[in-house]
């Protein structure tokens, strides 16, 4: 079976673009018969996963089979190959079944462009296109996602621009488990899956597509007849003053509440710390009140239900996340470990060469204290890193803080207003731009590390 695989005829498209495709190319002709994956790190450490490729193709071939997709069909994707569910969904199976394989990475909503297309997403990058309500400019003809559980709303608007959604549910360790195509379905099971035991905090695992007798795994589920229930992914206990926290418990919960939209609880310097993102009517809120208000009604609800609540909250559009769709932990803990404080971020629009932030910088900041006494106003320093620290999150590059270009300081930015950074990049560079609809505060020109 391994040996048959290495003889097929692959079909690529713009390969010559994509340095992780050699990367995998070149190692696949060293014909391996095992390759080792990072696993995603939602429920514990990242770390190495060693699989025989002779199983990886048997899963493959077995999800294939169960999906009966239509021939003559293009493959996209926004993930990886680095990890497990990337490399096999999106280089292994279309590989195996004659599909091209176009390896130039989906980075943004707009790049959706290619006809009779399989898009192999994850959650995240569904959440977005649902959040700003993105009509792509050619639909994708089948949605596979996988990475985490896709919210019935999320499910409901992917069946909207695609005729067929596949919501896959599997580890590292075990490969695929089961998927579903409704967002009221229970996922059913892959052929070579055997559930053998669904604990209070652990469900043990037989499948044909590990090398192991056994796996177990950190996820709650229970069988009902032949197909699975997902009920919560375990694995994450906080102990806080001498308490134990069940964070994906707290975290349900905080979602419930008015003015959330998604939350991640975790442990920070010795106390529970949330990051939340606001729902519309939660911006609305936070804008009109303060933010100690807000954190005071969050945590008058909570603490009808836990001993032990979030003392540290950071407030945010969208919750970050890995481009495989995991929760991106060092992002977070940045976020909460900077000596400055956060603004408010109440909507953003990222494409290839241009982000546009709507940011509201609150009047309790650390950074209008003593700038000055009686009048404060936001400092040119903060406007610097501020416009920096977003060009990182926008395009991933580093700019020269020291050594910008044309700089302008045009009018002040006092608190409690709301103001638009746009930010331009170029081959040289990135300019930024905060104003509003009635004046331009300050601009000026990033040159590139790389330009210098």
């Amino acid at each position: 079976m391994t040996a048959d695989f290495f003889n097929i005829n692959l079909i690529l498209k713009n390969n010559q673009e994509n340095e992780n495709l050699r990367f995998i190319l070149d190692f696949m002709r060293e014909k391996p018969e095992y390759i080792s994956f990072s696993s995603g790190g939602t429920t514990a450490d990242s770390r190495s996963i060693k699989r025989s490729l002779s199983r990886i193709i048997l899963e493959c071939q077995d999800f294939y089979n169960a999906l009966k997709l239509p021939k003559h069909l293009e493959f996209i994707s926004t993930t990886t190959l680095n990890h497990r569910y990337g490399f096999t969904t999106q280089f292994i199976l279309p590989a195996l079944f004659g599909y091209c394989i176009n390896t130039e990475r989906i980075n943004y909503p707009e790049d959706l462009k290619v006809e009779r297309a399989v898009l192999v997403t994850t959650p995240s990058f569904l959440d977005m296109m649902y959040k700003y309500d993105y009509k792509p400019e050619v639909c994708p003809e089948v949605i596979i996602s996988a990475g985490a559980k896709l919210e019935d709303k999320t499910f409901r608007y992917a069946r909207s621009i695609s005729k067929r959604v596949i919501d896959m549910y599997g580890s590292s360790e075990t490969g695929i488990i089961g998927w579903r195509e409704n967002e009221n379905d229970m996922l059913r099971p892959l052929r070579g899956v055997q559930i053998l035991e669904c604990g209070d905090d652990y469900t043990k695992i037989a499948t044909e597509y590990s090398d192991n007798e056994f796996d177990i795994i950190g996820d709650r589920i229970e069988q009902v007849r032949r197909n699975i229930r997902f009920l919560s992914r375990n694995g994450r206990i906080l102990k806080v003053q001498e308490k134990r926290i069940d964070s994906a418990c707290m975290e349900e919960e905080i979602k419930k509440l008015k003015y959330v939209d998604d939350c991640v609880c975790f442990e920070n310097n010795g106390k529970v710390a949330a990051i939340t993102s606001l729902n519309p009517e939660g911006m609305k809120f936070i804008i009109k009140e303060d933010k100690l208000t807000l954190i005071k009604k969050l945590k008058s609800a909570l603490s009808k239900k836990f001993e032990v609540i979030p003392q540290r909250w950071k407030f945010i559009d969208e919750i970050p996340r890995t481009l495989n769709g995991k929760i991106d932990r060092s992002r977070i803990e940045r976020i909460f470990n900077m000596n400055l404080s956060y603004p408010l971020i109440i909507s953003r629009e990222i494409s290839k060469d241009r982000a546009l932030f709507n940011l509201y910088f609150m009047s309790g900041s650390n950074f209008f204290k003593g700038h000055f006494e009686g009048m404060p106003i936001l400092p040119g320093v903060v406007e610097l890193f501020y416009a920096d620290y977003f060009t990182q999150e926008a395009f991933g590059i580093e700019c020269r803080r020291g050594q910008i270009r044309r700089i302008k300081f045009s009018n002040i930015i006092q608190p409690d207003i709301i103001v638009n950074l746009e930010l331009i990049k170029t081959e040289s560079g990135v300019s930024f731009k905060y104003f509003n609809d009635d004046k331009i505060y300050s601009s000026g020109i990033f040159p590139l590390k790389s330009f210098l």
